[in-house]
């Protein structure tokens, strides 16, 4: 049978790949295997594989809201829009999270002319130049223009700090995604030495992995936050799920009701 991929391909149904999703989110054996088994019974020839999620993710919910949580991650990373500044303000927190001091919306002079920099994330002596890219939809990837334009950028602004300073620090470019990357844009970001961080790119330290690492899950995994919540949240610097366990119900309704 059949199914649809975001970007429109049509591909084989899966069923191990359908129960290694909830296997991933820490589902125990024999949820996984009633969660699956209900699902199947729905999916027909054409179905979409966000359907099918949507579908995985009610029933789950019904049975654990802690493994739903874990399993809507992918959800909740799209749901960091529809602009991108949500999505840039979690990835600055998440990199400090991880020990960088960052700080966003930052203009760096250039050889030629002066960049605006979304995240600039400083580690020791490197001070990598963030470029953030939120695509609305799951299908679209980060393509090797986008690449190509963050190698010119630090070709710009390194030149700079190789005249005006006597020690330049080490300027590396990083361009972080809510989707994935184009084979081209891996290929060409690998050649120049630009840093990638996407969906399940790089295998080991991939956006996922680098938030499942840490239990930084962000608080649109909830099923209850909706776009008015979370730009509240927003405003308190709250991204992560982990940081509203501090707050009672009546302290809530007074920050958010």
């Amino acid at each position: 049978m059949k199914i649809t991929k975001a970007s429109g391909e049509q591909e084989t149904y899966s069923r191990q790949k359908l129960c290694n999703s909830l296997k991933a989110a820490g589902a125990p054996k024999d949820l996984v295997e009633q969660v699956c088994r209900m699902v199947e019974k729905e999916i027909v020839p054409g179905m979409t594989t966000q359907e099918i999620s949507e579908r995985t993710r009610a029933y789950l919910t019904k049975e654990s809201t802690v493994h739903a949580a874990r399993y809507s991650l992918k959800r909740g990373i799209m749901e960091l829009g529809p602009a991108g500044f949500l999505f840039e303000q979690y990835a600055a927190a998440l990199l400090k999270e991880y020990g960088y001091a960052t700080r966003t919306n930052q203009i760096l002079k250039g050889e030629c002319v002066s960049h605006e920099i979304d995240i600039l994330a400083l580690s020791k002596d490197t001070h990598f130049i963030v470029e953030t890219k939120y695509h609305n939809s799951r299908g679209i990837k980060s393509d090797v223009t986008v690449v190509m334009y963050l190698y010119a950028r630090l070709l710009d602004i390194a030149g700079y700090q190789r005249k005006r300073e006597r020690k330049p620090a080490k300027h590396v470019s990083w361009l972080f995604t809510n989707t994935k990357f184009t084979t081209s844009a891996r290929r060409y970001a690998a050649c120049k030495g630009i840093r990638l961080t996407g969906w399940k790119h790089p295998k080991r330290e991939s956006l996922e992995k680098l938030i499942e690492g840490k239990a930084l899950y962000p608080v649109t995994v909830l099923p209850s936050v909706n776009r008015y919540a979370k730009e509240r949240f927003a405003e308190r610097k709250l991204y992560f799920a982990k940081d509203l366990v501090h707050f009672t119900p009546r302290q809530f309704q007074e920050l958010f009701g």
